[in-house]
């Protein structure tokens, strides 16, 4: 499976090489169990690349990459300014989830979305690809599998963070999951794929989600869509988010 996922990178690094590089790619929740992953295949594909993480984030999941780190706080504005500051980017990827010590923090995720976007417009940024939920805030209407899914708090929050962003007047993909591993990082399958029917449901690895963003990012006529990532013949989990 790393052969494969070997694989992958060199098939984006000829894509890369297609299109025109103006800036490198700044990575939100670049240390974690999605984020990682992302940076990894970006790093692959010959792009400079810079995570914003905390002082105190654990960055064994990068270990021997080749990147950048900006240090800051998400719930920060001043610090994601000084991120978007610190170099010229063209395209931002949002990987972060909200943490329990920031569970107590009034919409969450539109704020810090609002943030990223208010800075992506201001500083010229191409491209933003946002990690979401299947289920996000109204969305959850459209999906049979969440018919008797009781909508978190978070899951609202997700929805205007959503909102933010088709209102931001910043290029962007929407990248809705459903299910995604819990207690280890299966390998990708090469099955996972990106879909308009805003109706389905289901699982998929981080792996294979990675290998999405960089597909959305090098493929404009992804662009400006809201997409649901699964693999349908991914069973690892029978329970609902």
């Amino acid at each position: 499976m790393r052969q494969f996922f070997t694989f992958i990178a060199a098939f984006f690094l000829m894509q890369a090489n297609a299109f025109a590089k103006d800036g490198g790619v700044l990575v939100f929740g670049g240390t974690g169990r999605l984020g990682a992953p992302i940076a990894k295949l970006l790093v692959q594909a010959g792009e400079d690349v810079t995570v914003f993480a905390r002082k105190d984030s654990p960055k064994d999941r990068l270990s021997g990459l080749k990147i950048d780190y900006v240090v800051g706080d998400l719930t920060d504005d001043k610090s994601v300014a000084a991120a978007f500051d610190s170099k010229k980017f063209r395209v931002v990827i949002d990987a972060s989830a909200q943490r329990r010590d920031s569970s107590k923090i009034d919409k969450f995720y539109e704020t810090i979305t609002r943030s990223i976007v208010v800075h992506s417009k201001r500083t010229g940024v191409k491209l933003f690809i946002h990690h979401g939920s299947i289920g996000a805030g109204e969305s959850i209407k459209q999906v049979p599998a969440l018919k008797d899914f009781k909508q978190s708090a978070g899951m609202v929050d997700k929805g205007m963070a959503e909102k933010v962003i088709l209102e931001g007047g910043v290029p962007y993909v929407i990248i809705r999951n459903g299910l995604l591993p819990v207690k280890s990082d299966p390998p990708a399958t090469g099955r996972g794929y990106l879909t308009s029917d805003l109706s389905t449901f289901g699982e998929i690895t981080r792996d294979d989600l990675a290998i999405l963003t960089l597909d959305s990012m090098y493929n404009p006529a992804r662009w400006n869509k809201v997409y649901h990532a699964i693999d349908p013949d991914l069973k690892l989990r029978s329970e609902r988010p």
